[in-house]
């Protein structure tokens, strides 16, 4: 019997046709800073409260890959606030979008050599990763399972940590991420759910590897 990680990688080329149609142009005119890296936010703080949170089950140093990672202003700005916390992390990125990607090396040159382009769903990996975070949006919504176990079979290192985050826009019913991680096979190791007044709440679980 077929492992469900081994879907066709034809089955998620549309998504992410879909995906690049719909934010690539975006992104490249927001250019640096929050607005350029999936965020409706512009100043520096909302960012903070946004994002600060996935320095939490960051709890030991390693090497990081941020699935996603868009301008890399999340790249530039993590390892701070896990620095905080006494936590050192090496940064490294995957982003779909070619032009995203290459806007993000123009940023932050120190992290080019860093920063790949492909799909989470066909691109190898050079190495395995202390921590990995992605977005449950990377693939369709009844595919999560397929992203978290190639995740943890190809991207994660032997006790690592795989961190999944669930953002809800404006208007949008919140997705059920952490009964979807449990069904997907997934029971989360930990948790955060924090909910903001008007607007959907801000979702990540973890699962070690």
């Amino acid at each position: 019997m077929a492992r469900r990680d081994d879907a066709p990688v034809n089955d998620f080329r549309e998504w992410d046709r879909r995906t690049a149609e719909l934010l690539e142009d975006a992104y490249v005119a927001a250019g640096a800073g929050p607005g350029g890296s999936g965020s409706g936010e512009t100043s520096e703080g909302a960012w903070r409260a946004k994002r600060q949170h996935l320095a939490v089950p960051m709890d030991r140093d390693g090497t990081w890959l941020d699935v996603g990672c868009a301008n890399g202003h999340l790249l530039a700005t993590l390892p701070a606030w896990a620095a905080e916390r006494g936590v050192t992390i090496e940064p490294h990125g995957l982003e779909l979008l070619p032009r995203v990607a290459e806007l993000a090396r123009s940023l932050h040159p120190e992290l080019a050599g860093s920063i790949w382009t492909g799909s989470v769903m066909s691109w190898t990996p050079p190495t395995r990763f202390r921590y990995v975070t992605t977005l449950d949006d990377a693939v369709p919504p009844d595919r999560l399972d397929v992203l978290v176990d190639r995740l943890l079979r190809d991207f994660v290192a032997p006790g690592g940590r795989l961190i999944v985050s669930s953002y809800t826009g404006r208007g949008q019913p919140p997705r059920r991420l952490f009964e979807d991680l449990t069904g997907a096979g997934h029971p989360p190791d930990g948790t955060i759910h924090i909910d903001r007044p008007g607007r959907g709440p801000l979702l990540t679980a973890w699962i070690d590897a």
